[in-house]
């Protein structure tokens, strides 16, 4: 019995899953070409839809359309980590105080059920610092939570904006800062502890020295000429 194929837009989500997440793990390089013959052999896909993945993937910031060369995976720029980061440290300290002040018992129930999950996942991680999917995923929601509290739906939209085209950076600077000496996990419960204690003054202030640090570290790799790999 023939199975019917599957549906050209579940096939395009697929080869759009697997692509994003090679360029997190840096299975694709920053600034590599992608062309489109050794796209469709190694997702055993066609033109069509490996067309439609990387439209969706330049939404998303994470390839860019490059004239008389096609896609190519998003490159390292300081400049844009920079004018990122100045935004997201105006503005996510900014929403964060508004959680703490605005935020209910059920903020707080979010607070403490992701940062659980997040320092589970970061004891999973171990001296190693190897981080997941799941690291990433519970660390997105860890941080979520901590302004869900703002009563502004605008400011948490925007600063969810920034975060997510911030992504990116973020997983590509995890390999750069492997020997950096940070308590990462230490940073997270401190910024869990100011939201539980309503420290409407310390917990913007940790926040803004949590994402200034991350942005440090691969400003400082690219600095250097440091490869990301997987």
């Amino acid at each position: 019995m023939i199975r019917p194929s599957k549906p050209r837009q579940t096939r395009t989500a697929e080869v759009y899953e697997r692509i994003r997440a090679d360029i997190f793990a840096a299975r694709l390089k920053p600034g590599q070409r992608l062309k489109f013959p050794d796209l469709c052999a190694a997702y055993e896909t066609s033109v069509g839809v490996a067309r439609e993945a990387l439209v969706r993937l330049a939404a998303d910031r994470l390839v860019s359309v490059q004239a008389h060369q096609g896609y190519t995976v998003a490159e390292l720029s300081i400049e844009q980590l920079t004018d990122l980061t100045a935004a997201r440290v105006e503005l996510e300290p900014l929403t964060f105080r508004k959680a703490i002040l605005e935020g209910d018992e059920h903020w707080e129930s979010g607070v403490v059920a992701t940062h659980h999950l997040l320092a589970l996942r970061e004891q999973a991680a171990g001296a190693s610092k190897v981080r997941d999917d799941s690291w990433y995923e519970a660390h997105e929601d860890f941080h979520a939570a901590l302004l869900a509290g703002c009563g502004s739906r605008r400011l948490r939209e925007v600063t969810q904006m920034l975060r997510a085209e911030a992504e990116l950076y973020r997983h590509w600077a995890a390999p750069l800062g492997a020997d950096v000496k940070r308590d990462l996990a230490g940073e997270h419960r401190a910024l869990a502890d100011a939201a539980l204690a309503r420290d409407a003054e310390l917990g913007p202030e940790l926040l803004h020295r949590h994402i200034a640090c991350t942005t440090e570290i691969l400003t400082r790799g690219i600095s250097e000429g440091t490869e990301v790999e997987a």
